[in-house]
C-alpha cells in the first residue's frame, strides 16, 4: 500500500512517499521516496491544483539599476529637505524623481506618468499612489522648485557626488543651448522668447538651458534655465559668477580648477572675472583673430598622436586677450584640411553649374541678351560673398552677341587652401602640454552629446513641453537634467567593468530585463522570475546584483 509519511527533524516536517506490503505476516516497508519539506510541497500542490494563472511582466532592469543610483543620491530626502509640503500622499521629492525616471526609461507626458509607473517594480518603493496624478498634479508641485530651492538641492547633490561617489571636480564644461517651444506666452511668462535658434526653428519661442559638466562622467552638476532671447556671451558672464559661488559652497578652490567653454561664450567681462579669480580655462578662439598665422603650412607642424589615435599638429605661441597675455595654440588636422577642401571645392563647382544650367538655353535671349544683365545674375547665383575670391568670371560682347566665362581661380584657391585645417586654442593653464590641451578642448563633445541626449525622443526627451507658466517650464527641465545626472551615474559606475559600454547601450541592455510575475487564481502568492534576456544583459544584470530586487 502506498501513503504519505510525515516526519519530524528538529523541529521541522519532511514528506516521505512509501509503499508497504505484509511480508511473513510483518508490515514491511518496499521502498521510500523523499518529496520535501511539507511547507513547499503545499505551495507546489496548491499551484498544481490550481492550474489557472495570469503572467504580467513588468519594467526590472533599468528601473532598479537607477533606483540604486537614487538611494545611494538620497535623492527623494535631498529634494523633501528643501520642499515644504505637508505630509500627505506623496512628496515632491517622490513626484519629482519618478518625472525623472520616467525621462531616463520610457518618457511620456505627465498624465501618462502614472500608467507607466504602475508597469514597472518601482511600485515596491514607492508610496501607494492614492490621490491624483496628472499634469495638474506636476504643475502644483513644480511651484516649490523656484531657482533659490534647486540651487540649494544643486548644492546638496554636488556635495554628495564629491564625498559619496568620489566625482573629480578639477575640470568642467561648459556650455549653453536652447529647445524650441511651441508655447505663445502670456504677459507673465518670462523664459520663451524669440532667440537664436540653434536647431534654426527661428519663428518659435526658445527656452534656454545652460550646463556645467563634470569631465569625470560627463555629470551635469550645475544648470540655468533663461529666457531664449539671452546671447551666449551675456549669459556666460553671469554663470561664471554663479560658479565661483557654488565652488566657494562646496569647498573647492577655483585656483584647482579648470573650465573649457566655447568661443561664442567669450566676452570681456567675462575675462574679467576669470583673470581676477586665478581659474584655469581653456576656449577656442576665431581664426580671423590671428590672421598672421593662418599661413603657417602643414610642414610646420609635426604631427602628433592624441589618445583617440587621430593625428594633429600643434604649435604654441602668445596672445594678449582683454589685458593679459595667454598661451596660443594652433592646431593643424589633415583630415579636418581634408575634408574642407573637398567641401569647398564640391560648393564652388555646384555654383558654376547652376551658372552655365541657367544660360545654358537663356543666354542672348530676350532679357539675357543685356551683358549687365547677365553680370548681375552671375553674381546672384554665387551669392556668398567669399566665393568671388575663388571664383573667376567675365562677361563680354554686345546687345544679343554677350559671351561669359566662370571657373574657379587655382591660384586664389590655392592660397586660401593652406590656411585650412587650423583651429586655433587659447589657454592660462600653466603646466599643461599642447597635446593635453587640444586633447581636453576636445573632450567637450561629451556635453554637446548630453545635449543630444536630452533632445533625443526615446531617451531624456526635453519635447514636447507641455508646459505655460515659468514655475512649470523651470521644473520640467529640472526632471531632465535630474534623469540626466542618473543615467551619467549608472554609465560611470557601469564603465568601470565594461569600458566600452556607451550610455545608449547600457540603456538597451537594461531595458530588455522584465520581471514576470505569476499569479494562480485563488492563491495570494505569485512566482517571480527575470524573462530570458541577452548575454550582455544577463552579465549587467549580474555586475549590479538586480536579483536582490525581486
Amino acid at each position: 500500500m502506498v501513503h504519505l509519511v510525515k516526519k519530524v527533524i528538529k523541529g521541522n516536517t519532511y514528506l516521505y512517499l512509501e509503499e508497504t506490503a505484509w511480508v511473513n505476516g510483518k508490515s514491511t516497508r518496499i521502498w521510500q521516496k523523499y518529496l520535501g519539506p511539507e511547507a513547499k510541497m503545499k505551495e507546489q500542490t496548491e499551484f498544481q491544483l490550481n492550474p489557472e494563472f495570469t503572467v504580467t511582466t513588468l519594467d526590472f532592469g533599468l528601473p532598479c539599476a537607477l533606483l540604486q543610483i537614487v538611494k545611494k543620491l538620497e535623492l527623494i530626502e535631498i529634494i523633501n529637505d528643501y520642499t515644504s509640503k505637508r505630509a500627505q500622499a506623496l512628496s515632491v521629492g517622490h513626484y519629482i524623481v519618478l518625472a525623472a525616471l520616467n525621462r531616463c526609461i520610457k518618457p511620456t507626458s505627465k498624465s501618462k506618468i502614472r500608467r507607466w509607473f504602475e508597469k514597472t517594480v518601482l511600485f515596491k518603493d514607492f508610496p501607494p499612489i492614492e490621490t491624483y496624478f496628472d499634469s495638474m498634479a506636476y504643475s502644483n508641485h513644480f511651484k516649490y522648485l523656484t531657482p533659490e530651492i534647486i540651487e540649494e538641492i544643486e548644492v546638496r547633490i554636488h556635495k554628495k557626488l564629491i564625498c559619496d561617489f568620489g566625482v573629480n571636480m578639477k575640470t568642467l564644461f561648459y556650455d549653453p543651448t536652447n529647445f524650441f517651444t511651441y508655447i505663445n506666452p502670456k504677459s507673465d511668462v518670462t523664459l520663451p522668447k524669440h532667440g537664436h535658434s540653434k536647431e534654426n526653428r527661428f519663428t518659435l519661442n526658445l527656452v534656454g538651458l545652460s550646463l556645467f559638466c563634470t569631465q569625470d562622467g560627463s555629470l551635469p552638476v550645475m544648470h540655468e534655465v533663461y529666457p531664449g532671447n539671452i546671447p551666449d556671451a551675456r549669459l556666460f558672464r553671469e554663470e561664471i559668477k554663479r560658479l565661483f559661488k557654488r565652488l566657494e559652497r562646496i569647498g573647492v578652490d577655483v585656483k584647482d580648477l579648470c573650465l573649457v567653454f566655447d568661443k561664442g561664450n567669450i566676452s570681456p567681462d567675462a575675462f574679467t572675472e576669470i583673470n581676477a579669480s586665478g581659474m584655469h580655462f581653456i576656449t577656442s578662439i576665431r581664426p580671423s583673430t590671428r590672421k598672421d598665422l593662418l599661413d603657417l603650412t602643414a610642414d610646420k607642424f609635426f604631427l602628433e598622436k592624441l589618445p583617440n589615435g587621430k593625428e594633429v599638429g600643434v604649435l604654441e605661441f602668445e596672445h594678449a586677450t582683454y589685458g593679459q597675455d595667454h598661451r596660443l595654440f594652433v592646431v593643424y588636422n589633415l583630415n579636418l584640411r581634408t575634408w574642407q577642401e573637398t567641401n569647398l571645392v564640391k560648393k564652388l563647382e555646384k555654383r558654376i553649374l547652376e551658372v552655365n544650367d541657367w544660360f545654358k538655353e537663356r543666354l542672348n535671349v530676350k532679357k539675357w541678351r543685356d551683358p549687365d544683365a547677365v553680370e548681375k545674375k552671375i553674381r546672384s547665383i554665387i551669392k556668398t560673398k567669399a566665393y568671388f575670391n575663388w571664383i573667376n568670371y567675365s562677361v563680354s560682347g554686345t546687345y544679343a552677341k554677350v559671351k561669359y566665362s566662370i571657373n574657379i581661380d587655382k591660384t586664389a584657391m590655392n592660397a586660401h587652401l593652406n590656411t585650412l585645417g587650423k583651429s586655433f586654442l587659447l589657454s592660462n593653464h600653466p603646466s599643461m602640454s599642447p597635446l593635453e590641451v587640444v586633447w581636453l578642448y576636445r573632450q567637450q563633445f561629451t556635453l554637446e552629446r548630453a545635449f543630444k541626449y536630452i533632445k533625443t525622443p526615446t531617451m531624456i526627451s526635453v519635447r514636447p513641453m507641455f508646459h505655460r507658466t515659468d514655475e512649470s517650464i523651470r521644473g520640467h527641465l529640472f526632471t531632465c537634467v535630474i534623469g540626466l545626472l542618473l543615467l551619467t551615474l549608472l554609465t560611470r559606475k557601469v564603465q568601470r567593468e565594461f569600458k566600452e559600454m556607451s550610455l545608449p547601450k547600457i540603456v538597451e541592455s537594461l531595458s530588455e530585463i522584465e520581471l514576470a510575475v505569476t499569479t494562480y487564481k485563488g492563491s495570494k502568492k505569485s512566482i517571480k522570475k527575470m524573462v530570458e534576456i541577452s548575454k550582455e544583459a544577463e552579465e549587467l544584470s549580474k555586475f549590479l546584483e538586480l536579483e536582490a530586487f525581486i
